[in-house]
């Protein structure tokens, strides 16, 4: 997976391809204030299992899909929640499907499975402007999940954490009446990662422009500034 080839079409607001014949269909801010932004969070926390949070030493051999299929097929509400969200970024139905020696999830179109659960969970990160953090965030579950994949134990993620001085609505808020050109209906149709990327780039307009008033009124010493650190059409980190 090429991960600028994932921002280009995350900023064109285009579907991202998959291998397994499958497309991640990124919905639009509107979309997601329908179903509600806890749910759309919570949905994305059981897409990003990781087990290198588990706290507990788990065979090499085991993956995020093995964890993650563990929970869909042992937990009905875990299921129900996943497979919620899995509708939304594919626009498919899945389904388990497979038995103990190959697992995977079965769409019209393709399937989903170890070879591209990774790929598929770094594109949510990318397009959702996310970055776990490293410390175990699960809670432990019942033994059913050990007896279908050797030495996987059930686990639940918390929601990803998200700042507290600024969230996606204040954003949406803040890009609406900034003078852009954008109208606030107009926002909400961007996608998560349009919305961070406009967001970022305003903000790095503004310093840009204001750093330069500063340097031709006298008040900033041109030794300390390389424009080119600040200038606003640099990559967003």
């Amino acid at each position: 997976m090429n991960i600028e080839d994932v921002k280009l079409k995350l900023l064109a607001n285009l579907p991202i391809p998959l291998s397994g014949n499958l497309a991640v269909h990124m919905p639009s801010f509107k979309k997601i204030a329908e179903i509600g932004m806890s749910v759309y969070y919570h949905g994305l926390s059981l897409l990003l299992i990781d087990k290198s949070l588990l706290g507990k030493e788990i065979d090499e051999r085991v993956t995020n899909f093995d964890i993650f299929y563990a929970n869909c097929y042992h937990d009905e509400s875990f299921r129900t929640d996943a497979f919620s969200a899995l509708r939304l970024l594919f626009r498919e139905e899945p389904s388990l499907s497979g038995d103990e020696h190959k697992v995977h999830l079965q769409f019209p179109s393709g399937e989903l499975d170890h070879s591209n659960f990774d790929d598929f969970q770094k594109m949510l990160k990318i397009a959702n402007h996310l970055k776990l953090e490293s410390e175990p965030e699960f809670k432990p579950g019942n033994s059913k999940a050990q007896e279908l994949i050797d030495k996987i134990l059930r686990n639940r993620t918390k929601e990803p954490k998200r700042k507290e001085k600024m969230d996606l609505a204040s954003m949406v808020n803040g890009l609406a009446w900034k003078p852009n050109g954008l109208s606030l209906i107009e926002i909400f149709e961007l996608n998560i990662y349009q919305i961070y990327a406009g967001f970022h780039t305003t903000n790095n307009i503004d310093n840009y422009h204001y750093t330069l008033s500063g340097l031709y009124a006298g008040v900033i010493d041109s030794k300390n500034i390389n424009m080119s650190d600040i200038h606003w059409a640099n990559k967003i980190n």
